[in-house]
Protein backbone atom coordinates (compact mmCIF):
# COMPACT_ATOMS: atom_id res chain seq x y z
CA UNK A 1 0.00 0.00 0.00
CA UNK A 2 1.18 3.11 -1.10
CA UNK A 3 1.01 6.59 0.77
CA UNK A 4 -0.96 7.97 -2.19
CA UNK A 5 -3.75 5.49 -1.69
CA UNK A 6 -3.95 6.48 2.25
CA UNK A 7 -4.26 9.92 0.93
CA UNK A 8 -6.76 9.13 -1.73
CA UNK A 9 -8.93 7.37 1.22
CA UNK A 10 -8.40 10.41 3.51
CA UNK A 11 -9.58 12.56 0.43
CA UNK A 12 -12.52 10.41 0.17
CA UNK A 13 -13.30 10.07 3.17
CA UNK A 14 -13.51 14.33 3.34
CA UNK A 15 -16.01 14.35 0.34
CA UNK A 16 -18.36 11.96 1.74
CA UNK A 17 -18.50 13.94 4.91
CA UNK A 18 -19.01 17.22 2.79
CA UNK A 19 -21.69 14.97 1.19
CA UNK A 20 -23.51 14.26 4.40
CA UNK A 21 -23.62 17.78 5.21
CA UNK A 22 -25.59 18.66 2.06
CA UNK A 23 -27.98 15.76 2.60
CA UNK A 24 -28.56 17.55 6.32
CA UNK A 25 -29.18 20.72 4.61
CA UNK A 26 -31.45 18.82 2.27
CA UNK A 27 -33.52 18.01 5.35
CA UNK A 28 -33.59 21.67 6.74
CA UNK A 29 -34.76 22.80 3.49
CA UNK A 30 -37.80 20.47 2.90
CA UNK A 31 -39.89 18.03 4.65
CA UNK A 32 -41.13 15.73 2.16
CA UNK A 33 -39.52 13.73 0.09
CA UNK A 34 -41.13 15.37 -3.12
CA UNK A 35 -39.76 18.81 -1.99
CA UNK A 36 -36.11 17.48 -1.18
CA UNK A 37 -36.35 16.17 -4.73
CA UNK A 38 -36.96 20.39 -5.46
CA UNK A 39 -33.91 21.18 -3.56
CA UNK A 40 -30.19 21.61 -5.08
CA UNK A 41 -28.63 20.62 -1.90
CA UNK A 42 -29.72 17.14 -2.81
CA UNK A 43 -27.94 16.55 -5.96
CA UNK A 44 -24.90 18.59 -4.61
CA UNK A 45 -24.83 15.67 -1.72
CA UNK A 46 -25.52 12.59 -4.26
CA UNK A 47 -22.83 13.57 -6.57
CA UNK A 48 -20.36 14.05 -3.84
CA UNK A 49 -21.15 10.55 -2.45
CA UNK A 50 -20.92 9.10 -6.17
CA UNK A 51 -17.60 10.39 -6.42
CA UNK A 52 -16.65 9.08 -3.56
CA UNK A 53 -17.67 5.86 -3.98
CA UNK A 54 -15.89 5.59 -7.51
CA UNK A 55 -12.92 6.38 -5.95
CA UNK A 56 -13.63 4.03 -3.04
CA UNK A 57 -14.22 1.22 -5.38
CA UNK A 58 -10.72 2.41 -7.16
CA UNK A 59 -9.34 2.49 -3.55
CA UNK A 60 -10.70 -1.39 -3.10
CA UNK A 61 -9.34 -2.09 -6.15
CA UNK A 62 -6.05 -1.41 -5.09
CA UNK A 63 -5.42 -2.10 -1.52
CA UNK A 64 -6.66 -4.86 0.66
CA UNK A 65 -10.38 -5.18 1.79
CA UNK A 66 -9.23 -5.35 5.61
CA UNK A 67 -7.39 -2.07 5.31
CA UNK A 68 -9.49 -0.15 2.95
CA UNK A 69 -13.18 0.37 4.58
CA UNK A 70 -11.37 1.07 7.67
CA UNK A 71 -9.54 4.09 6.02
CA UNK A 72 -13.31 4.75 5.41
CA UNK A 73 -14.13 5.37 9.06
CA UNK A 74 -11.78 8.33 8.30
CA UNK A 75 -15.44 9.67 7.31
CA UNK A 76 -16.39 10.38 10.89
CA UNK A 77 -13.62 11.98 11.99
CA UNK A 78 -14.20 14.44 9.22
CA UNK A 79 -17.73 14.70 9.92
CA UNK A 80 -16.76 16.13 13.55
CA UNK A 81 -15.11 19.22 12.04
CA UNK A 82 -17.81 19.69 9.61
CA UNK A 83 -20.62 19.71 12.21
CA UNK A 84 -18.43 21.80 14.51
CA UNK A 85 -17.80 24.49 11.71
CA UNK A 86 -20.72 24.87 9.52
CA UNK A 87 -23.77 23.69 11.63
CA UNK A 88 -22.55 25.09 14.68
CA UNK A 89 -22.79 21.79 16.77
CA UNK A 90 -21.04 21.53 19.95
CA UNK A 91 -18.49 19.03 20.43
CA UNK A 92 -18.10 16.99 23.39
CA UNK A 93 -15.53 14.59 25.06
CA UNK A 94 -17.34 11.54 24.14
CA UNK A 95 -17.47 12.64 20.75
CA UNK A 96 -13.44 13.76 21.24
CA UNK A 97 -13.13 10.61 22.54
CA UNK A 98 -14.62 7.96 19.85
CA UNK A 99 -13.01 10.06 16.91
CA UNK A 100 -9.65 9.85 18.84
CA UNK A 101 -10.75 5.51 18.92
CA UNK A 102 -11.41 5.59 15.40
CA UNK A 103 -8.00 7.21 14.62
CA UNK A 104 -5.94 4.70 16.55
CA UNK A 105 -8.10 2.27 14.62
CA UNK A 106 -7.44 3.44 11.47
CA UNK A 107 -3.21 4.04 12.43
CA UNK A 108 -3.15 0.08 13.93
CA UNK A 109 -5.11 -0.91 10.24
CA UNK A 110 -2.57 1.26 7.91
CA UNK A 111 0.21 0.03 9.41
CA UNK A 112 -0.83 -3.48 9.82
CA UNK A 113 0.48 -3.98 5.59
Amino acid sequence: MTIGMILLAVFSSLIASIASFFLKKTTGRASTIPEMLKTWTLYVGGILYLISACIGIYILKKIDYSVAVPLGALTYVWTLFVSRVLLKEKITFRKVLGIGIILVGVIIMAKSV
